[in-house]
């Protein structure tokens, strides 16, 4: 089984857990184990989607990733997901924008 890791532009940082099992991932708030497990399930369809693998997504890249998600909507969900994360407004989502994209994906219950 390969392991995917999630190269994030901020600095990451990994905390190691007493019996509680809380995590840091790629500077997003701490997570437990099995949240930081949803996310993984996150990155790998966001990683899989991204067709010209530069690591952006637009619009197509992102609504592929929601259906693998299974998004009833991915296309109307796609675009609440640019509304929220696509800072600078160029039509790609990269960067800092990615942990938005992450953070509001997972708090939409996506990779569960």
């Amino acid at each position: 089984m390969s392991q995917f890791v999630y190269e994030s532009r901020r600095p990451v940082r990994i905390i190691p857990s007493t019996p509680g099992k809380t995590i840091v991932v790629s500077g997003i708030q701490e997570k437990t184990i099995s949240e930081s497990f949803t996310l993984q399930k996150i990155m790998v369809a966001l990683k899989n989607a991204d067709r010209d693998k530069n690591d952006s997504f637009n619009k197509d890249e992102l609504k592929q990733a929601l259906k693998d998600l299974g998004a009833f909507f991915p296309g109307w969900r796609s675009f609440r997901a640019f509304a929220k994360a696509d800072a600078n407004n160029d039509g790609q989502i990269s960067g800092h924008e990615i942990d938005t994209l992450l953070e509001y994906l997972y708090s939409c219950g996506f990779g569960k």
